[in-house]
């Protein structure tokens, strides 16, 4: 029979194994059934009541742009739920009275859940919380992508200079969705593989790019996906590290 330290070895061998063969963590998207059916129902009456006369019963789009399809999922892809919750709380019914019966939190929310589902993102079993709206990534049905073109995003990388007025953003990271009102909240610090051009400088004049060069910087701005030139036209620039290592 084993004794009390073999034991402990044969437990700590087999813990380290386990824990290597646990799949790692992915981030929660809208295909993981975010959102319970009564919810959605909820969401369809509230819908009818409030939003229908303008995008349509169906969402199709009538005075305003359609809340379904390829061109709605493109305007939100690889971003949270809360910009877009945050949006329609904030903006819609659009030139709604001021003196109309305010609409809670709460069916906005309900709302959002009847937009998902008819986009054909299936429901779950428990109902989508604001806790979990910054959590939660909306993916077309084929999964996570790359950004879309277009899109405001945030990138850390090393900041050089290739040539006269040319700033290069070099081992940068995968571009991620960000409000460009939320700017001074993002933060990467990992790197990673790709190269952008910079553009657009005289957007951020407090940050002068010739006092970081070799320094690890997070940029956000506007993605512009082309072969052999993307670039990142700026809204902001911060140093993250006087080093760039990874």
């Amino acid at each position: 029979m084993a004794g009390p330290a073999v034991a402990s070895v044969i437990f700590l061998v087999f813990g380290v194994l386990t824990a290597q063969a646990q799949p790692e963590a992915r981030e929660k998207t809208v295909l993981d059934g975010v959102y319970s059916n009564a919810q959605a129902q909820r969401g369809q009456e509230f819908y009818t009541l409030h939003c229908s006369a303008c995008h349509g019963n169906a969402l199709e789009g009538v005075s305003a742009p359609p809340l379904k399809g390829n061109r709605f999922i493109e305007r939100w892809r690889e971003g949270a739920l809360d910009p877009l919750y945050d949006f329609i709380r904030k903006t819609m019914p659009f030139g709604r009275r001021a003196d109309a019966k305010p609409i809670s939190d709460t069916e906005y929310l309900d709302i959002l859940t009847y937009v998902l589902k008819v986009n054909g993102y299936r429901a779950g079993e428990s109902q989508l919380v604001p806790g979990l709206l910054g959590s939660v990534m909306l993916v077309g049905m084929n999964g996570p992508q790359p950004v879309p073109d277009g899109s405001h995003v945030v990138s850390a990388g090393c900041l050089s200079q290739a040539g006269d007025g040319l700033w290069i953003l070099s081992d940068a990271s995968e571009p991620a969705r960000t409000p460009i009102e939320n700017t001074s909240s993002s933060l990467q610090r990992n790197l990673g593989s790709l190269t952008f051009r910079l553009a657009d400088l005289e957007a951020v004049p407090d940050f002068s790019p010739s006092a970081h060069i070799g320094h690890k910087v997070q940029v956000t701005g506007f993605l512009i996906r082309q072969p052999n030139a993307e670039r990142i036209s700026l809204t902001s620039m911060k140093m993250l590290d006087s080093g760039c290592g990874k």
